[in-house]
């Protein structure tokens, strides 16, 4: 694959397991699927593998998200990987999502600072983090985002949302209520030359979305 590849760089190598797994032998084959993609990554050279980190359950099947147990059990987990990743020297992004255990800025920053290492990276996707409730604090979440995170963020999944019969629902890229012009302007300001990846775009509004973000960018 590498040698097919030639010069073409790689943003991000997937590896969306669940970290947050309490089935000890399910967890087991999730961490050594992502422990492989570490040893593709160290050939193929993308900026990191990355992964959420899922969704962590009592006995019958509530969330516990927001405890301080399930943020060590999801930070035993992810330092596993990261101390893979570091005999490789390879990065693992982790990406928030508001329904999962790292589920906004400050828990992510967190998990970053404890596991204190070069290889523990971000991936920022800001429509994961904002909800029907929350939406209008968004610009607050983004800039929270770059001051707790800066540096660390390695890509940006570029996804818009509206606001629909009082849920989120996605919409094309610069279509929606996602304050881009903001994301952009911390970007420069930060002087942060990062790939910026499509999600949930289908390939015939590709251009469209892409012609959208540009826009806004040289705006």
């Amino acid at each position: 694959i590498k040698n097919d590849l030639g010069d073409t760089k790689l943003s991000i190598l997937s590896s969306y397991i669940n970290p947050s797994d309490r089935n000890p032998e399910t967890l087991a084959v999730s961490l050594e699927k992502f422990k492989d993609k570490i040893h593709y990554a160290s050939i193929l050279k993308p900026l990191a593998v990355g992964t959420e980190t899922g969704v962590y359950r009592d006995a019958d099947g509530n969330s516990l998200n927001h405890t301080e147990e399930a943020y060590q059990y999801v930070l035993k987990n992810i330092k596993e990987l990261v101390e893979e990743a570091e005999k490789y020297d390879v990065n693992v992004a982790v990406e928030g999502v508001h329904v999962f255990v790292i589920n906004s800025p400050e828990r992510l920053a967190r998990l970053i600072n404890d596991i204190d290492s070069e290889n523990i990276k971000a991936i920022f996707d800001p429509v994961n983090y904002i909800t029907a409730d929350n939406y209008k604090d968004q610009d607050k979440m983004i800039t929270e985002m770059f001051e707790l995170v800066g540096k660390k963020i390695v890509a940006i999944h570029a996804k818009d949302f509206v606001i629909e019969d009082g849920a989120v629902k996605m919409v094309l890229p610069g279509e929606g209520m996602l304050n881009y012009k903001l994301i952009f302007d911390l970007l420069k300001k930060n002087g942060m030359d990062i790939p910026i990846v499509s999600e949930s775009v289908q390939h015939e509004n590709a251009k469209k979305g892409l012609d959208n973000l540009e826009k806004i960018m040289e705006g």
